[in-house]
């Protein structure tokens, strides 16, 4: 691996950026949030994800993945956005890195503007499978919400463990992947499983439909009661200036 991607946590300017796509609030009519999205500057590295795996084969995942948050969060305008929440893609190896809690301790003791305003979304990995059944997964989780965090579980639909991630991890927000948002006002299957999920998560945690492009659809989605969506359709992922 190059010395110069290794160093990536030392020069994290030089290497990455991140822009913010809104999350928005289908009920209120108003953003919720926004997700921070990792975004290569050097054309070196083809895609964003041969970036972590380039990190992983190193051994500096844990150091990557920390940068790449730190990143987000300090380019992130929590003063002029004083309510919308940023969430934030992590790995379960890094929450499980003897570290993390410093990590944490650093972030908010740096950032304090961030308490109550940060969602940890769950990063699936095939290379982490076997992370999602330590049990002290789930302690770290509970720990990361005692900080005063939340946390999200992505992709929900989309692996066949993501129904037992939502019972054991109690998230607070579940990310419907983006196949039920496409055609959803013209599939009625789809229609089913969104409306069973919206009715499972009221009052415990927020759905939020991921992938909405056409108007049609996100008007299915209204009238299905869910509470909240993300994609191209409502805004593009974008650096604020």
């Amino acid at each position: 691996m190059n010395v110069y991607y290794m160093k990536a946590w030392e020069k994290e300017e030089q290497l990455f950026y991140h822009v913010y796509q809104p999350i928005w609030n289908l009920e209120a009519w108003d953003i919720l949030g926004y997700e921070a999205l990792i975004r290569v500057a050097n054309g070196n590295i083809e895609n964003v994800e041969s970036l972590f795996q380039e990190a992983r084969k190193a051994g500096h995942l844990y150091e990557f993945d920390t940068a790449s948050i730190k990143n987000a969060v300090s380019h992130f305008l929590f003063s002029r956005l004083n309510k919308e929440l940023l969430f934030l893609n992590i790995y379960p190896s890094t929450i499980l890195h003897d570290r993390f809690k410093y990590f944490l301790d650093e972030l908010t003791s740096q950032f304090p503007e961030i308490n109550g305003k940060i969602v940890f979304e769950l990063n699936e990995a095939k290379e982490e499978d076997e992370i999602w059944k330590v049990a002290e997964l789930n302690e770290k989780i509970q720990m990361i919400k005692s900080y005063g965090f939340y946390i999200a579980v992505d992709d929900v639909g989309k692996g066949a463990s993501t129904f037992q991630k939502i019972i054991e991890f109690q998230p607070n927000y579940i990310k419907l992947d983006r196949y039920f948002a496409k055609d959803l006002a013209f599939n009625e299957e789809k229609q089913q499983i969104v409306t069973l999920l919206a009715n499972y998560c009221r009052n415990k945690m927020v759905l939020i439909l991921e992938g909405i492009e056409k108007e049609v659809d996100l008007a299915q989605a209204r009238l299905l009661q869910v509470p909240a969506a993300q994609g191209y359709l409502l805004g593009k992922p974008q650096k604020f200036l």
